[in-house]
């Protein structure tokens, strides 16, 4: 599977279970998430319990494709929380990612695993989303 690809609700819902016993691997395509992962990488995902701000995560988007973007904050949506999520080279927020389209966090290389700095910048990032929000800014 790679960013940009569509697979159909079975096979996303089979990667998911698989990824629960082993982590897989996602090829990335595209720039968005430049320079901290590159167009063609492979990634190591798998589940987490939690999700965190600056984690990076795999999911299927609203419109059928695997994105591999940051992870800000939560909302509420559809009566549940919602992941709000962003690439970082990409300038707006992507729509909101219910828990049950999250394939995993990235987990390899190492350096796609979020550390405090990026904790800090996607909580930051967030705040200002919920402040334009909240200022009737969209």
């Amino acid at each position: 599977m790679s960013h940009g690809t569509s697979p159909s609700p079975s096979t996303f819902a089979a990667l998911r279970d698989l990824a629960r016993e082993h982590p897989v691997e996602v090829t990335v395509r595209g720039g968005c998430m430049a320079p901290l992962l590159a167009d063609g990488e492979r990634v190591e995902v798998a589940p987490a319990r939690v999700y965190w701000p600056g984690d990076v995560v795999v999911f299927l988007a609203a419109d059928g494709r695997l994105l591999v973007h940051r992870l800000l904050g939560w909302r509420p949506w559809a009566g549940a929380l919602a992941c709000v999520t962003r690439g970082d080279g990409c300038p707006c927020h992507d729509a909101p990612v219910p828990h049950s389209r999250v394939l995993g966090r990235v987990i390899a290389p190492q350096r796609a695993r979020a550390a405090a700095g990026d904790r800090l910048r996607a909580v930051a990032s967030f705040l200002r989303l919920a402040g334009r929000r909240l200022g009737g800014r969209r």
